[in-house]
């Protein structure tokens, strides 16, 4: 018995006097990396992780922040299966996302148009960058006055040009307003996305439009054959987060019309936003957390697809 005491008292493991300097070593290396890498961690557990399992709580439960919680099964997801207005705020959400097709090619010609030796180019991109700085209550202000029927300036504009007889109810019509908020949402992105542009433009080297001129090649070709190819990347960054962030706009039509008139601009987080902070019904944060997973669901997919869509491109190519 004495043998096999001393043999477990010989097995267990001693702190080795190396071992401990290496590991101070360790700390004196990585331990102000680690130190900084903390605040972000926790910040990112307390502002996404936790409401992320929030909201997966609350997908069975029944909450409106004043009666206590019920639990509720499977009923917040029979009530999306068959909510109307959710599904057609998907609808004009992918409708609204149209505007891309207007927003970046704008913002590559006016990239195209600064990337030229233009004197005062600075000024201009500083005033095509300012709508995107500017908060978005500031823009919808701004197109409020503009939209007004009353003493609104684009009114008083066609009015004076004697192209309208009465002014027009933007705000008011479903489509009119529609088509005010994606105009308001273009206004806003275009710049930052010229920026892009203009920095993709920027990277390509200048010997290469050199040889191009040599060859004869100028205007259209060049853009064609040499600059969209060499920005193949930017340009897949700008269309995926010109995609996502109108996926996910909600702020014009929240400031503007506020979802109406009679849900016409009701777009998805929109939408959401109503489930939690008070709509007609008031608020539900048990069913707005359902339409707010299943959404993230819809965007997960849909930049799943995107990434390996581009992936099969860079591989053919």
């Amino acid at each position: 018995m004495s043998k096999l005491a001393a043999e477990s008292e010989l097995a267990v493991p001693s702190l080795n006097p190396g071992n401990r300097r290496s590991f101070k070593r360790f700390l004196r290396k990585y331990g102000p990396a680690y130190l900084m890498l903390l605040l972000p961690v926790c910040f990112f557990t307390v502002f996404s992780l936790y409401p992320i399992g929030w909201a997966l709580k609350y997908v069975f439960y029944y909450y409106d922040g004043v009666r206590p919680e019920r639990f509720t099964g499977l009923a917040n997801l029979h009530r999306l299966m068959e909510d109307q207005i959710y599904w057609s705020s998907l609808w004009k959400q992918g409708l609204f996302s149209l505007k891309i097709f207007i927003e970046l090619p704008l913002a590559f010609v006016l990239a195209l148009f600064l990337y030229s030796h233009l004197r005062g180019r600075n000024i201009f991109r500083a005033m095509f960058v300012m709508p995107y700085i500017l908060p978005g209550s500031t823009m919808a202000l701004v197109m409020y006055i503009l939209l007004n029927p009353y003493n609104g300036g684009l009114n008083q504009l066609l009015l004076k040009l004697h192209l309208i007889d009465q002014p027009i109810q933007f705000l008011s019509g479903g489509w009119t307003a529609f088509a005010s908020g994606m105009v308001m949402d273009a206004w806003q992105n275009f710049g930052i996305n010229m920026l892009f542009f203009l920095v993709g433009l920027t990277s390509i080297p200048k010997d290469v439009y050199e040889s191009a001129d040599m060859d004869g090649a100028t205007g259209w070709k060049r853009m064609r054959y040499i600059s969209i190819p060499m920005m193949g990347r930017i340009l897949q960054m700008i269309l995926f987060l010109s995609i996502l962030g109108t996926l996910k706009s909600m702020g014009p039509f929240l400031v503007l019309t506020n979802g109406g008139p009679n849900n016409a601009t009701e777009l998805t987080f929109l939408y959401i936003f109503h489930q939690f902070f008070g709509g007609d019904a008031g608020s539900n944060y048990g069913y707005g957390a359902t339409v707010a997973v299943v959404t993230a669901l819809m965007l997960v997919v849909i930049s799943m697809g995107y990434f390996r869509l581009t992936k099969k491109m860079d591989y053919h190519e």
